[in-house]
């Protein structure tokens, strides 16, 4: 992403390099553990690919809900 203050369209898939991009950013940013909507991806193995990537999410801290094309993905971190 060009500009790290970008908004996120909430009806835009993202990339697996885009997603840990932003995961690594805002993880950067903050301290504390919370619960983040992550974007829309195009498949889930995509959205897992993002958890796994540093900080890497464990055990119950994903969420994912298929939707037709998308898959939204929430993460605690």
């Amino acid at each position: 992403m060009e500009n790290s203050n970008e908004e996120i369209a909430a009806d835009r898939v993202l990339s697996v390099e885009e997603g840990a991009e932003i995961k690594q950013r805002i993880a950067a940013q903050r301290s504390i553990k919370r619960w983040r909507w992550m974007g829309n991806y195009g498949d889930p193995t995509q959205a897992a690919a993002v958890a796994n990537v540093d900080p890497p999410c464990v055990a119950g801290e994903v969420m994912f809900s298929v939707n037709g094309d998308l898959v939204p993905a929430w993460m605690f971190y």
